[in-house]
């Protein structure tokens, strides 16, 4: 185990109050809706009604928003989606033509020189090339302007090539086989703010279609919207000098498939109200490679539907921890901390309710400055730190999670895993229950808590295979942990209270810092003192030969311990490793065979590995007899 590294990182009350505001502020929220979903958090109500900033007579909801999120129900009910924001096929339309190569005035349309300007509510399609010039959308506070870009390209020198300088509203749409480019070269000003990306909004700007956008920003972002940015369709190819798209009061993607390459942040949303500064993507294709943080929010991220790939910096330029701090281990060998390459980051909550999630990032691949809940969908992750870590409470609820590489797989103060399949392969820690400013320190036990209710879980850990700071429960699932081969760290450890209530649990690793459960335990647990080398099967069976658990083991390992509700009094139970007996054990009560410390503070024993409490007798979980799983991880002793 290792000292707690959570406290150092950056966790302010800030966030915990916003989280707050939106549970709280969501009960009022909903009662102005024309309808919402209870969904099964009582802190979050999704509505699919239009909220008052945008609705209208001619105007109705065409999707709702995220189903199963517990971000609070204020960002979720302005998780919608209006007409307007949806590709319409504009032939049919009342439009106004401007050919960028020869612009000319028309109604709603003023050129001067190399300047093109909007001026009303309305339809423009916009093709040809704009050589050094700008398109300005200044209409009036409640005017909608829809630009269709039919192969347009829009270069600038000194500005940004697209400003919506005012409207209510501005729609981008991109018709089917077409491609539109806009490039910048400097960041520019209006005279008196900064334009800074190649297409720059200071209304509400939504994106559709089936054509393509290339934005090329030399200068700093590539899409920013002051207010919020909607994606619903196209192709984007974003190349920035800074970040990808921002959308200050929030980033929603529900369609369209959208590339970035970033030397700053993927995709940020920057205000800190309640309601603002949250990224939701629900469809359509995102891939992210980014020198920053891949996704950015200032207060939530919520992922219900489509494809997201991030690259953050990437797992092999992340920071290189490796031992047990107690020992002289779980060292940093980098130092350099100045720039955040975190996956997903979210300041107040991450929700991940379906889609795919693929994240490879020096830092954190998932991270949240307060809670992360996992509840659907499919997960895989490769870290130079943490593969999922909230500086507060993790939750999983559902889903699939593969954490390929990490220093550690998950962590957090309180971790809880309640289904899903989860596989986590870890240099330090495979999962970590730490931070808690509750901490009582060297072997004394803290607030933190470690619980598996239920799920599959498969955890590969050179340090502490599961680690808790306070209280470690196992009351149901099926757990498989091949722990450590040195003797600093072990297979189960915390400072607090370790119980095996139920469920099914194999561990196999080292004897050094052997920890077992205590007798208030409502599940008997058998410990062996059992050797085996990384490939071999373990399989335990009872005394009618019948098999309860097999598993086949990444690592070397000189203990096994197993609970299952088969393990009866009075029986004995034998490990085969490669069909070959190994050891032994009768169960004589709750915990049998041998009992360790495992941590400071822990049962009797002592550090030299088996404590005096007799031969072990340990026992893996699994009990059909068919093909025993693949522990995950590498098959060398390391």
């Amino acid at each position: 185990m290792k000292p707690n590294r959570l406290s150092t990182k950056k966790h302010t009350l800030r966030f915990a109050v916003i989280l707050s505001a939106l549970i709280l502020a969501g009960c009022a929220s909903t009662q102005s809706t024309t309808s919402s979903t209870s969904v099964s958090s009582a802190s979050s109500t999704v509505s699919t009604a239009s909220t008052s900033e945008e609705s209208g007579a001619d105007e109705t909801d065409s999707t709702g928003g995220a189903m199963n999120g517990t971000i609070g129900s204020v960002i979720e009910a302005n998780l919608s989606f209006k007409n307007k924001d949806f590709y319409i096929d504009y032939s049919t339309e009342d439009t106004v033509k401007i050919d960028l190569s020869a612009p000319k005035e028309a109604d709603g349309v003023k050129v001067s020189g190399s300047t093109v300007t909007i001026t009303e509510a309305g339809m423009y399609v916009l093709s040809g090339t704009l050589t050094d010039g700008q398109v300005i959308i200044d209409a009036g506070d409640e005017d909608d302007v829809r630009l269709v870009l039919e192969n347009a390209s829009i270069t600038c020198t000194t500005t940004a090539p697209i400003y919506a300088k005012n409207a209510d509203k501005v729609i981008i749409s991109l018709p089917e086989n077409t491609e539109s480019t806009v490039t910048d070269t400097v960041t520019g000003t209006d005279g008196n703010d900064e334009l800074t990306a190649a297409i720059f909004a200071k209304c509400d700007l939504s994106v559709n279609g089936t054509g393509t956008l290339n934005a090329n920003a030399n200068a700093n972002d590539g899409i920013t919207s002051e207010d919020k940015l909607k994606i619903t369709g196209g192709v984007l190819n974003i190349t920035s000098a800074d970040d990808g798209l921002v959308g200050k009061d929030a980033v929603l993607i529900k369609d369209g498939t959208v590339h970035i390459t970033a030397s700053g942040n993927g995709i940020k949303s920057t205000k800190s109200e309640v309601d603002k500064g949250y990224v939701y993507i629900g469809g359509g294709t995102v891939n992210i490679t980014a020198e920053q943080d891949g996704i950015q929010a200032e207060t939530s991220v919520l992922i219900s539907a489509g494809e997201v790939n991030v690259t953050a910096g990437g797992s092999a330029n992340g920071e290189q921890k490796t031992g047990n701090a107690m020992f002289g281990g779980a060292q940093s060998t980098t130092t350099d901390e100045t720039l955040s390459t975190k996956g997903i980051k979210a300041e107040a909550a991450l929700d991940i309710t379906g889609g795919t999630v693929t994240v490879d990032s020096a830092d954190d691949s998932l991270h949240s400055n307060d809670s992360m809940t996992v509840s659907g969908g499919g997960i895989t992750v490769k870290s130079g730190d943490d593969g999922l870590h909230a500086d507060n409470t993790l939750t999983i609820e559902d889903g699939t999670i593969v954490v390929e590489e990490s220093c550690e797989g998950l962590e957090a103060i309180d971790l809880t895993i309640n289904g899903g399949t989860i596989d986590v392969t870890a240099s330090d820690d495979g999962l970590n229950a730490a931070g808690s400013s509750v901490d009582g320190g060297f072997g004394t036990a803290g607030a933190d808590t470690l619980t598996v209710n239920g799920g599959t879980l498969t955890v590969n850990a050179s340090g502490d295979g599961l680690d808790s700071n306070g209280a470690l429960t196992i009351n149901g699932g099926t757990v498989y942990v091949s722990g450590p081969t040195g003797d600093g760290n072990g297979t189960f450890d915390c400072d607090g209270v370790f119980t095996i209530n139920g469920g099914v649990v194999l561990g196999t690793g080292s004897s050094g810092m052997l920890k077992t459960p205590t007798t208030d335990s409502k599940q008997n647990t058998i410990s062996v003192s059992c050797t085996g080398s990384a490939g071999d099967t373990v399989e335990v069976k009872g005394a009618d030969g019948n098999t309860l658990v097999s598993a086949v083991a990444p690592k070397n390992f000189t203990n096994v311990t197993f609970s299952t509700p088969d393990i009866t009094e009075g029986e004995t139970y034998t490990v085969y490793v490669n069909g070959t007996e190994a050891a032994s054990e009768t169960c004589s009560g709750v915990v049998s065979g041998a009992t360790g410390m495992g941590s400071f503070g822990g049962g009797p024993g002592n550090m030299g590995g088996r404590a005096p409490n007799g031969g072990m007798g340990g026992q893996m979980p699994n009990g059909n007899g068919g093909t025993p799983p693949q522990m995950p991880g590498n098959t060398s002793d390391t």
